[in-house]
């Protein structure tokens, strides 16, 4: 969020600009976003069999491995760059979407940060006026038209791959 926070500022993004569809957004957002809806169906399922600890792990998991290790390292220069065009707007609005949506998935099991999360999104960009506290929002649903199983699989070997070859150094 701080580095949401400190870039957002900068550029003064306020989620004002027309909506891009994933698929018009470069493949790393395509990638993340695909993950972030598996994500949802994960927590769901979690949720409704009572396991809130699987929930938060698997929350835990992609905040820490895909969304700060990968997705953020890999598109800081895309933050950096001086003109506010497509591909910023677009890396902005898809780690906005990240950060909002994990909002709502941990509001359940870490009510006081969820709270103070989309708090600070909201009044930062007003998105969602007509909801205050991620407690009214509704849960995120699972969206199957952005998930790209092939895409996520791709990026777990050059993860995997890339973690191998740091582990030799």
């Amino acid at each position: 969020y701080q580095f949401f926070a400190l870039y957002a500022n900068v550029d003064n993004f306020k989620f004002s600009e027309a909506y891009i569809e994933p698929a018009q957004r470069p493949e790393i957002d395509q990638w993340i976003l695909s993950s972030l809806n598996t994500l949802i169906k994960t927590a769901e399922e979690n949720f409704d069999a009572y396991e809130p600890t699987q929930a938060g792990r698997a929350i835990e998991e992609f905040v820490d491995n895909h969304l700060s290790n990968w997705y953020v390292r890999l598109c800081r220069r895309r933050f950096w760059k001086g003109e506010y065009e497509h591909d910023k707007i677009c890396a902005y609005q898809t780690l906005y979407e990240c950060l909002e949506t994990i909002s709502l998935l941990i509001a359940p099991i870490a009510p006081f940060f969820a709270e103070w999360l989309y708090g600070n999104l909201n009044e930062a960009t007003g998105r969602r006026a007509d909801t205050q506290s991620v407690h009214h929002a509704l849960y995120p649903k699972y969206n199957e038209a952005f998930v790209n199983a092939g895409l996520e699989k791709r990026m777990q070997l050059a993860q995997d791959a890339s973690s191998l070859i740091l582990s030799l150094r």
